[in-house]
């Protein structure tokens, strides 16, 4: 693709600031300042990654990742920064992008299940309700206190309030969970 994007048959130039897939990113490696997931959490994962196909936001170490992938399930994991994930599924695919930049270059859809461990904003919330099948779930991970997990429920619950029926748990260490149902 090389840095444009093709919308209605025609090509916008795009450059994202930290995208690896298909671009020279000007750092080799991106040390990163995150926290794993806990044991709880992996199970947690394990409990409610039996659908067909999952969107993760932020890699991380790709334990989570692997988590997800224990069932089978096509997994797409997305995460600004390539962290050199110590987990790679074979039914994982990596994109070393930002979420919004993957909504634009990627017409992916069909999942059934979304886990969030990045700071997302509203246009991701679009997309993720756009992309999802009529029943699907969302895993927020580090929902406590005043951290980004909680911001994150917050916000996609705001924005599918009044688009799907919703039923909300939590489990794992810090995990939070939506199950929606299209209206």
């Amino acid at each position: 693709m090389n840095g444009q994007v093709k919308i209605a048959g025609s090509k916008v130039a795009f450059k994202p600031k930290h995208w690896q897939n298909e671009y020279n990113h000007n750092k080799k490696h991106i040390v990163p300042h995150y926290g794993s997931i806990s044991s709880n959490d992996v199970y947690f994962l394990n409990k409610h990654s039996n659908v067909k196909k999952i969107c993760e936001i932020g890699t991380g170490s790709g334990r989570s990742t692997k988590a997800l992938s224990k069932w089978g399930a096509e997994v797409h994991t997305i995460d600004q920064y390539d962290h050199q994930a110590e987990y790679k599924p074979k039914n994982a695919k990596f994109y070393f992008m930002h979420s919004n930049h993957f909504w634009k270059t990627h017409n992916i859809s069909g999942f059934n299940l979304y886990f969030i461990d990045a700071t997302i904003n509203l246009i991701d919330a679009k997309e993720i309700f756009k992309r999802a099948t009529d029943n699907f779930k969302i895993i927020f991970h580090d929902y406590k206190g005043k951290d980004k997990g909680v911001h994150n429920h917050r916000m996609v619950l705001q924005y599918v309030f009044d688009k799907c029926h919703t039923e909300e748990s939590t489990g794992g260490g810090s995990c939070s969970l939506i199950e929606c149902e299209k209206l």
